[in-house]
């Protein structure tokens, strides 16, 4: 007991004797699990928005002309459920009520966006789903090409080009994220080696002592390793506020009011992100301490 006294009180006394080195450190260590908690957060958001969207991968959307009349809609359901590629009981017609009564059930919370509405703009639609995502560009060019009354079809839509432009985007984004946290980590590892020699070198003439007194050398490093571990501690749980704040200032605001994009964070997420933060905070700071002790104290 009195051996974790003496540590503490040693540490703290260095930690004050080199607050600004200290505080840089903790500011360092903070900023680049910050960024780690922001990656996170971001890649699982964006994450579970394109598992929304790659639902929808394997459905076209053929929407038609409000001057087609039922016959043509007949004969245009007949060849869509013919396509060999083609779900025959997946084709479902949409009709233009039934389109504007989703509308409204899907931005129930955003009632200016519909509540103006004198006349339904939507138009009637054939959601096809495919066997296979895989043939969705097949089964879009048949219906180009070959499908009845190519006048009164007026669009054709699958979100299969815009989910892998997403992917691109969620890529590149992670692959920045990752090396930005590995930059920032090692800069946190010199900075906490950089305190630490300081402090080694403010104490070199009482460590000299204590080495002729006979001190093991885990005796004289404790101090300085408690010393890092600290501010790598410090600096996380100062990353972990921050990122807290964001989730719930930025993040949880703009899944509210971005419904539509069917943003989402996943449940149980920040109890494994917080005490990852944690343990590499102290794995930051110890490393920190073993890089200063190893070069500026042999012990």
């Amino acid at each position: 007991m009195n051996k974790i006294t003496y540590f503490a009180s040693e540490t703290w006394g260095s930690l004050r004797k080199n607050l600004i080195l200290a505080v840089a450190a903790i500011a360092v260590v903070a900023v680049s699990l910050g960024i780690l908690g922001l990656v996170v957060m971001g890649w699982d958001m964006f994450s579970n928005m394109i598992k929304n969207a790659e639902r929808k991968v394997g459905e076209v959307d053929v929407y038609l002309s409000d001057l087609a009349l039922q016959e043509e809609i007949d004969a245009i359901y007949a060849f869509l459920v013919s396509i060999p590629e083609v779900d025959p009981n997946r084709v479902v017609f949409k009709d233009k009520e039934t389109a504007l009564q989703e509308f409204k059930e899907r931005f129930k919370d955003q009632p200016e966006l519909w509540e103006y509405i004198t006349e339904n703009p939507l138009p009637n639609s054939f959601e096809v789903m495919t066997k296979d995502p895989k043939d969705v560009g097949k089964v879009v060019g048949e219906i180009q090409n070959n499908a009845p009354y190519p006048e009164r079809i007026e669009d054709i839509k699958s979100a299969s080009s815009a989910i892998e432009k997403l992917e691109n985007i969620f890529d590149k984004f992670r692959q920045i994220g990752i090396i930005g946290v590995i930059a920032m980590a090692i800069i946190a590892v010199l900075l906490v080696s950089v305190t630490i020699q300081v402090a080694i070198f403010a104490r070199r003439r009482e460590i000299g002592i204590m080495k002729l007194v006979g001190a093991t050398n885990w005796f004289i490093r404790w101090p300085f390793i408690m010393e890092g571990v600290f501010e790598g501690l410090v600096g996380a749980l100062v990353a972990i506020l921050v990122v807290l704040s964001v989730k719930v200032w930025i993040l949880d605001k703009l899944i509210e009011n971005l419904e539509f994009l069917r943003l989402s964070l996943s449940p149980g997420l920040l109890w494994v992100l917080i005490p990852v933060m944690i343990v590499m905070g102290v794995i930051i700071g110890a490393l920190g301490s073993a890089y200063a002790l190893g070069r500026f104290l042999e012990v």
